[in-house]
């Protein structure tokens, strides 16, 4: 099924997402849990929310950024050692300007299209168990205004199915943008745009978005920081697909058993959508994250260039973890009402990414 022929918006179901309670208390009891717990496959129920479905070839994008960092020490129930702060590497010099980058321009078409590209990547990484499960489900698309989501469930049928909301696109696409752009020329472009966001969002309204004079058109254009925000985009794809990968593939879902989806129609994912709920299984999520962090890795380890890091991952989750303490209390997106707080995730990530080296990438079974 083509994008062009699923990328209509269906009418929007109205939808609430209640504040979780976050203390330092459940934190640290989530964290403990990840080297104590073991043998809990809780089914997960579905949460979807849109339309439109993704998938394109392959391709790889510019750039020699994503060098693997040396091994580090550390095991599941250890915080892995402070690291130095390191400088990102210096950019090829002799990158020109870049003329209308799709990410400059924050393209819906072409965000949607290096999803697809990105979860290939990431269901070719798998162990052949698990890559069996999940080979052809299909990723829609949300279109629905304002909503930031992505989630795995299963159709009214049974069938399974990934999705991501283009609003969530488009704070990766800033997200990327500005960190590249503070990393080559400095101005803290990304605080200000959390900062922008949290002060000017509504629910069901678009994401705010800057104006004109927000950033230098020249510096914008420089072709070093147009093949490091690619790099960094292409990374936070792959852990958020990742993560939504890893619910089919750890059967939190109960539908992923083979043989795509059998076919997913648009009228069949709206019909289920109406009557979908947020629904927040902390253990799996946390196992998700786990899982979808050594995908990434693994599937960055078979690139030639621009390979998959977990900087994608603490990219995303500290935008969301910033937007939280500066968001006011009534306004949520749907993100983080489906997903642990930023604070437990962020640690998870580190600590996956530090024991996937200390083994030379080697997966390790995790304890859940």
């Amino acid at each position: 099924m083509d994008l062009e022929e699923t990328s209509k918006p269906l009418p929007q179901p109205a939808r609430s997402a209640p504040r979780r309670s976050r203390t330092i208390a459940s934190a640290v009891a989530v964290l403990l849990a990840v080297g104590t717990l073991a043998g809990c496959q809780p089914k997960r129920r579905s949460n979807p929310y849109g339309v439109g479905q993704f998938g394109q070839p392959g391709q790889q994008q510019p750039g020699g950024w994503g060098q693997q960092p040396p091994p580090q020490p550390g095991g599941w129930g250890q915080q892995p050692p402070p690291q130095p702060t390191q400088q990102p590497p210096v950019p090829q010099p002799n990158l020109g300007p870049v003329a209308n980058d799709p990410i400059n321009n924050t393209d819906i078409a072409f965000l949607r299209q290096r999803a697809g590209v990105v979860l290939k990547e990431l269901v070719a990484a798998l162990p052949d168990a698990k890559r069996g499960k999940v080979q052809g489900i299909p990723l829609f698309s949300d279109p629905t205004v304002g909503e930031v989501n992505a989630f795995a469930a299963c159709d009214d049928q049974g069938q399974p199915l990934m999705a991501v909301s283009d609003a969530l696109l488009e704070v990766m696409a800033h997200s990327a943008r500005f960190r590249a752009y503070d990393e080559l020329f400095g101005g803290g472009k990304l605080d200000s745009y959390t900062t922008l966001v949290a002060k000017n969002y509504r629910p069901k309204k678009p994401l705010p978005r800057p104006g004109p004079g927000f950033v230098d058109p020249a510096q914008d254009a420089d072709g070093r920081k147009v093949a490091r925000q690619a790099v960094l985009l292409d990374a936070q794809l792959a852990f958020v697909l990742g993560h939504e990968l890893a619910h089919h593939h750890l059967d939190h879902t109960g539908c992923a058993n083979g043989g795509g989806s059998r076919g997913v129609s648009v009228g069949d994912f709206g019909r289920m959508v109406s009557r979908a709920a947020p629904f927040l299984n902390q253990p799996n999520e946390i196992a998700a994250d786990v899982a979808g962090t050594q995908n990434l890795l693994s599937a960055g380890k078979r690139r030639t260039t621009s390979q998959f890091q977990e900087d994608g991952a603490l990219l995303s989750l500290n935008f969301f973890g910033a937007l939280d303490r500066l968001t006011p209390e009534a306004i949520l997106f749907g993100f983080e009402s489906t997903h642990p707080h930023p604070s437990i995730r962020i640690p998870i990530v580190q600590q996956t990414a530090a024991s996937w080296r200390m083994t030379g990438g080697n997966v390790l079974p995790f304890p859940f």
